[in-house]
């Protein structure tokens, strides 16, 4: 008799701790509910949602800048708007840049409707030329942006910044997404008296429809005007950039009292 009121005691108090561990991922579950979902317990299984956040600044820009040419024949016209951007290309090369910054995004020509010369054929025809630069150095853009305002321009514009090298970034906020799962779940773990298992599901969030990383207003234009811009001293700045990861990860719970 005295054996088996023994074991009839001891069941209880397993009963018991059981009865407790549930409560208590209830009421956790239930809690969790009202933030977010950020962390779920269901059938002795965590689920955690961990967020990586990287802040860098930009350092790569690209800008754009346009100039014409005109003349009494479309070659005429050609060949002026070419020595425009020959010159402009050698000022641009003579501080650091390569070839490969530059390149035509665009060539229109033909006859000039809007601003033919009176009593003459020096306007009959025009050429346009855009070039997009790309500065890989951001201690560059003042003195880039002087020369190209010196220069016979027509429009300078669309000043965009951007991460040279953002798939490292990408890599760090990835490990800080799963580091940031791993503790929230240790540390909920540890105040449920409950043992985090081993990792049974791990889900990459991604925030855009094509499936890479979430950077803020990446490439971001702004609007210059040729002749009309503040060089000189500090008048531009580098754009910085948050570089987001999250990870959905299911951990397998155990009682730590029971090893189950």
């Amino acid at each position: 008799m005295a054996g088996a009121a023994t074991a009839a005691s001891a069941n209880r108090r397993k009963n018991m701790k059981y009865f407790s561990l549930t409560f208590l991922l209830v009421a956790f579950l239930s809690s969790s509910r009202c933030f977010g979902q950020d962390v779920s317990v269901q059938e002795n299984r965590m689920i955690v949602y961990g967020t990586g956040t990287i802040d860098a600044a930009a350092d790569r820009a690209k800008l754009n800048f346009t100039v014409k040419g005109f003349g009494s024949t479309l070659q005429e016209a050609v060949n002026v708007a070419r020595t425009k951007v020959g010159d402009i290309t050698s000022q641009l090369l003579s501080q650091g840049l390569k070839g490969a910054n530059l390149y035509t995004s665009a060539f229109t020509s033909g006859d000039n409707f809007g601003g033919k010369a009176f009593l003459s054929s020096s306007r009959d025809y025009r050429a346009q030329i855009d070039v997009i630069v790309t500065i890989d150095s951001l201690d560059m853009l003042e003195s880039v942006v002087s020369t190209l305002t010196k220069g016979a321009l027509e429009k300078l514009s669309d000043i965009s910044f951007s991460l040279k090298s953002d798939s490292l970034l990408k890599l760090e906020a990835r490990r800080l997404a799963v580091e940031n799962a791993q503790t929230k779940a240790n540390i909920i773990a540890k105040q449920l008296g409950v043992e985090v298992g081993k990792v049974l599901s791990v889900e990459e969030l991604l925030s855009y429809s094509d499936g890479d990383f979430y950077i803020t207003d990446p490439n971001r234009p702004v609007a210059l005007q040729a002749g009309t811009v503040k060089v000189g001293g500090a008048s531009f700045y580098a754009q910085r950039f948050n570089i987001k990861s999250g990870v959905r990860i299911i951990f397998e719970l155990s009682n730590r009292a029971n090893g189950k």
